[in-house]
C-alpha cells in the first residue's frame, strides 16, 4: 500500500487551512456590514455604457439610499457598475463590498469601498450567498450561470432559505426559460413548482420594490 508523501500531506493541509482562514476573514468583514444585504451578479465583460451596466448602477444607488448594502465580486462589468452606483451619493458609510478571486489577476474596480481577495471561486460564492438576503442576476457568461445555478440548487435542496432571485433581461434569459419550461420540466428534470424560485423582468422598479419589501420584512422580524 502506497502512502502519500509527508510533504504532499503538509501542502494539502496548509492549503486547506488557508481556505478556512480566508473564509473566516471574509465572514468577519461582511459581518460588520449593515443588514440586510443584496448580492448583484453579472458579466465582467459588459461595458459601462451598456443597458445592463446602467441598470446595475441605478439599482445599487436605489438600494444604498434605503440603507441596503450591495455585495459584488468586486471586478469589472456589472460588478463595477453596481459598486459605482453604491457610492454615487456619498453617505460616509460602507455600502459596497467586493470579493475578488486572486487567480483572475483583475484586481478591484475603482468604485468598490471594501475589497478583499480569495484564492478560490467556491469560497467567494459561499460568502456572497450566505451573507445576502436576495440575489439580482444580470446577463453574464459561464461564471454568472455557475452562480445562478448554485443558488437555485441550494434553494431547491433546502440548503438555503428561499430568498428572492431576480434575473434582469427578459430577452437575454428567454432561451434559459424555454429550456426550463419546454425541456427540463417535461422530462421530469425540474419540478414545475421550482420555477417559482426566480422571476425574470426588465422592470427595474419592480426589482427594487421586491428587494425593498424583503428587506423591510427582515428588519421587522429582527425587531420582534
Amino acid at each position: 500500500m502506497a502512502f502519500p508523501r509527508v510533504g504532499a500531506c503538509c501542502s494539502e493541509f496548509y492549503g486547506f487551512m488557508r481556505v478556512i482562514f480566508q473564509v473566516m476573514y471574509g465572514a468577519w468583514k461582511l459581518s460588520g456590514l449593515a443588514q440586510p444585504r443584496v448580492t448583484i451578479f453579472g458579466g465582467a465583460r459588459l461595458g459601462q455604457k451598456t443597458k445592463f451596466a446602467q441598470q446595475a448602477f441605478d439599482l445599487a444607488q436605489l438600494l444604498v439610499e434605503k440603507g441596503i448594502p450591495v455585495l459584488t465580486g468586486g471586478g469589472s462589468g456589472v460588478m463595477h457598475a453596481a459598486n459605482c452606483g453604491a457610492i454615487a451619493k456619498k453617505s460616509g458609510k460602507v455600502r459596497s463590498v467586493g470579493i475578488g478571486v486572486r487567480e483572475l489577476g483583475e484586481g478591484k474596480n475603482p468604485c468598490v469601498q471594501e475589497y478583499f481577495e480569495l484564492e478560490y471561486f467556491f469560497a467567494r460564492k459561499w460568502l456572497l450567498t450566505r451573507y445576502s438576503m436576495a440575489f439580482v442576476i444580470f446577463p453574464g457568461g459561464f461564471g454568472t450561470m455557475d452562480e445562478l445555478a448554485e443558488i437555485l440548487t441550494l434553494m431547491q435542496t433546502k440548503k438555503l432559505a428561499k430568498l428572492p432571485i431576480i434575473m434582469v433581461g427578459v430577452d437575454y434569459w428567454r432561451d434559459f426559460m424555454e429550456w426550463v419550461t419546454e425541456k427540463a420540466i417535461p422530462n421530469g428534470l425540474i419540478p414545475k413548482e421550482h420555477v417559482e424560485l426566480f422571476i425574470i423582468t426588465d422592470d427595474l422598479n419592480k426589482v427594487f420594490s421586491i428587494l425593498k419589501e424583503e428587506c423591510d420584512r427582515m428588519r421587522r422580524a429582527e425587531k420582534k
